[in-house]
């Protein structure tokens, strides 16, 4: 447990807090001024969420001294299972639950995209953190 709590916890948490409101910001206007769809909104989003992360916890949070390559091919393994399980499979699959509860297909995604969201960011801070940029 402690190994969670490091001081790299805490800088990954700052570093998340601008990636998902740049990451945010980019899927709700998509999706609710641009017309675009969930997939489209949140795909885009994560894109520049992805590449700003990359490089501040390359960087900043965890100092990974890897190669380049190697570090940014785990990081694009670890966010992209990630994207496909909260964005593609838990967004689409809590929508349609609450569709069916009676919420309003707005209501029902952007909630939809929010818990997704923070699920994402848990498990991104610890597939960073053991894996992406693991130091061995």
């Amino acid at each position: 447990m402690r190994r969670l709590t490091e001081h790299t916890f805490f800088k990954f948490l700052l570093v998340g807090v601008g990636n998902t409101l740049l990451s945010a910001a980019i899927m709700f206007f998509l999706y609710n001024l641009a017309g675009c769809s969930t997939t489209v909104s949140s795909g885009i989003a994560f894109a520049a969420g992805a590449a700003l992360s990359f490089f501040l916890n390359r960087y900043v949070t965890f100092r990974s001294r890897e190669k380049f390559w190697k570090s940014a091919l785990k990081f694009m393994i670890n966010v992209a299972v990630l994207w496909a399980l909260c964005y593609l499979w838990l967004q689409k699959w809590m929508s349609g639950l609450l569709i069916g509860r009676g919420f309003l297909l707005t209501w029902a995604d952007n909630l939809s995209m929010l818990v997704s969201m923070g699920i994402y960011t848990v498990l991104n801070y610890l597939g960073q953190r053991f894996f992406a940029f693991r130091k061995w």
